[in-house]
């Protein structure tokens, strides 16, 4: 029996894309570069912020050069990568709940949980400096039970520690839970930490990857389909 639905944040409860694409934009128009394609960065922002800085300066982070730099446990070839990552953070801190809101369906969803007295509650790899405040305005008034980010683990997905602490904080075995994301590190760490796992096929997908090739044990193509699972 389920007790525990843990979610992932950006492309899964939150729709955030909005504002990712208005902060790569500024951060492109302050260096003088055309607008950013939409569908581009929004397939990016699960992927985190080095991959949207690179996307959003044209640098290619995969090169290495001799002066390796590693960030979040991922290598920046350059330099100049993390300055950007940092400066398009600080635009993303000004403008993060200007268009972002929960997907469709998502009321429904944590309505019903709540309806039921299931815990639940979120791990994300969005530092607890943006998520805090985001969580809070959209997803406050459905209490959830835990906000855990890279900030209280030390790491960040697809490593399970975080959902290893939410079923610690719950009081809760790991075969009675079930973790949500929309990206393979999510179903990667869903799996390590021994939960039950559903693909957000609604979420921010990368382009040219498959959800069924990610193996999770349900793929919901909207929100509502979650409860199917449930």
């Amino acid at each position: 029996m389920i007790k525990l639905v843990a979610f992932d944040l950006d492309g899964t409860l939150l729709d955030t894309a909005q504002d990712f694409f208005l902060a790569v934009n500024t951060l492109r128009d302050r260096y003088g570069i055309e607008k950013a394609d939409f569908n581009e960065v929004r397939s990016r922002v699960s992927e985190g912020a080095i991959s949207l800085a690179s996307y959003a300066m044209g640098i290619d982070n995969k090169k290495v050069s001799k002066e390796e730099l590693i960030e979040d446990g991922q290598l920046i070839a350059d330099k100049d990568l993390e300055l950007f990552r940092l400066e398009l953070l600080d635009i993303y801190k000004k403008c993060s709940i200007q268009n972002t809101s929960i997907f469709e369906g998502i009321d429904l969803v944590l309505s019903s949980l709540n309806n039921r007295k299931m815990r639940w509650g979120i791990v994300t790899n969005k530092p607890k400096f943006f998520a805090e405040d985001i969580v809070e305005a959209t997803l406050g008034i459905y209490k959830p039970a835990f906000l855990i980010c890279p900030d209280d683990t030390g790491k960040r997905k697809p490593c399970p520690d975080g959902l290893e602490l939410a079923c610690k904080k719950t009081n809760t075995l790991p075969e009675e839970s079930i973790y949500i994301g929309d990206h393979s590190i999510d179903i990667i760490a869903g799996k390590a930490a021994g939960m039950k796992t559903v693909a957000a096929a609604y979420g921010y997908v990368p382009i040219g990857e498959n959800v069924k090739d990610w193996q999770a044990n349900f793929v919901a193509s909207s929100p509502k389909e979650i409860l199917n699972f449930i």
